[in-house]
């Protein structure tokens, strides 16, 4: 796997991205529209934690998790990749009654193998 720059302005060098789980976005987008029924008004928000990961923070827990280690090359950063990219949730938080529920990397990395694996057994199948 290829880490596309590892020179950014970051605690470890690599970008940092907003990750979020599949299920707590599903029940963003379920509270926002029973927000746009109930006020009969249309909003624009940001979906996400407002916290964000590194690149090699997203490898190092995957590779805890996984019985296969993935080998991490360093390379040149891609051009017109920003160094952070984190949701501003502070209108989500103001106007919708949400509560994350599975913010943690190890838990959204877990699911995710799990659910490749899910799908993988079912193919074999």
């Amino acid at each position: 796997m290829r880490i596309f720059g590892n020179d950014y302005n970051t605690p470890d060098g690599t970008a940092i991205r907003d990750y979020i789980h599949v299920s707590d976005l599903a029940d963003i987008h379920i509270k926002v529209l029973q927000f746009v029924l109930e006020k009969k008004q249309s909003e624009i928000f940001n979906c996400g934690y407002g916290k964000g990961y590194s690149v090699k923070d997203v490898l190092n827990v995957t590779n805890s998790l996984c019985k296969n280690r993935i080998n991490i090359l360093n390379a040149p950063r891609r051009p017109g990749d920003a160094e952070m990219v984190v949701s501003d949730i502070g209108k989500l938080k103001r106007m919708i009654d949400w509560t994350p529920k599975y913010n943690k990397l190890d838990f959204i990395i877990k699911t995710a193998i799990d659910w490749e694996l899910k799908l993988q057994n079912e193919q074999i199948s």
